[in-house]
Parts: C-alpha cells; sequence; structure tokens
C-alpha cells in the first residue's frame, strides 16, 4: 500500500469511528442554576407586587432540584405541590393544570390512578422550560391565587428576552 492510500484509510477510520460515538450520544439542553434562580426571582417579585406567599421549585430535565424557595408567609402545604406540579409538567411536556384536564377525560378513576401511580398532582401552577423543542427542565408554584402565570413570569424572564 502507498502512503496516500495508507493516510486516506486511517482518516476514514477516523470519521467512522467519530460518526459512530457521535450516533450513540444525545446533546441536550439543561436549565441551569442560575436560570432556575432567576426564574424563581421573578415569579418572587411578581408574588410580592400581587400581594401573594408562594412556593416556587425549579428542576432540571432529570427531575433533580435546581431552586426551591418558600418565600415568608406561603402556606407550608405549598412547597411540596410546588416540586409535584414541576414534576408532572417534566414528565408530561405541558402545564400541569392540563394534566388535570387530560384525566378528567380519563376518568376519575383512572385520571387518578394514574397520578398517583406517576406522582403527578393535578393542578395549575406547574410549566415546562422548553427550550429549542426541548424540555430543558420544568418550575412549579404553589400558594397563589395564579400559581401558573406566576410560573410562566418566571419562564418569560429568562427564556423570553
Amino acid at each position: 500500500m502507498n502512503r496516500l492510500a495508507c493516510a486516506a484509510l486511517l482518516v476514514s477510520a477516523a470519521f467512522m469511528a467519530q460518526s459512530a460515538s457521535a450516533q450513540m450520544t444525545v446533546q441536550r439542553t439543561v436549565v441551569s442554576s442560575e436560570a432556575a434562580r432567576k426564574m424563581a426571582e421573578a415569579c418572587e417579585a411578581l408574588a410580592k407586587e400581587k400581594g401573594w406567599h408562594v412556593s416556587v421549585w425549579v428542576i432540571d430535565e432529570a427531575g433533580q432540584s435546581l431552586y426551591m424557595y418558600r418565600m415568608q408567609g406561603a402556606p407550608w402545604l405549598s412547597v411540596e405541590p410546588s416540586r409535584m406540579k414541576a414534576q408532572t409538567a417534566l414528565q408530561t411536556g405541558r402545564s400541569s393544570g392540563s394534566y388535570e384536564d387530560a384525566a378528567k377525560e380519563r376518568g376519575v378513576i383512572k385520571g387518578s390512578t394514574m397520578a398517583v401511580m406517576l406522582n403527578n398532582f393535578m393542578a395549575a401552577g406547574g410549566l415546562p422550560v422548553i427550550v429549542n423543542g426541548q424540555v430543558a427542565g420544568a418550575i412549579g408554584v404553589g400558594g397563589s391565587p395564579d400559581d401558573e402565570g406566576c410560573a410562566k413570569t418566571g419562564i418569560d424572564a429568562v427564556f423570553k428576552k
């Protein structure tokens, strides 16, 4: 084999190996800790403006907690539901309130059973954070008359500029 043929063969092998390994990985978009903090702060600012006291929970694309905040005066029963709302939004890729509507369509027993089995929360206040068509995380809010609006304010403050 001449040198040129050997070089071409080596370059081809390198490209094929690189292509094969690229097929075995997936690039993901993930909410950063800084984005989570800014989302929660925007939600808190809206809550203060409206006289609400909320709990905010932000999770990454794997469902791991990035940021949790309970405002002074927020109902202690708003903490865990805010996490569950975020988890529901992450798992379904839609608002936790729409999960409630879908569960009602399936019937009370079937919808409730699925929610319990999946550890989901069927109430408005959880929204997925969608970046470039990927669910990059989720935010859940509890304790206000408009939990979903507060969650949307948080997302918009960071990702809708």
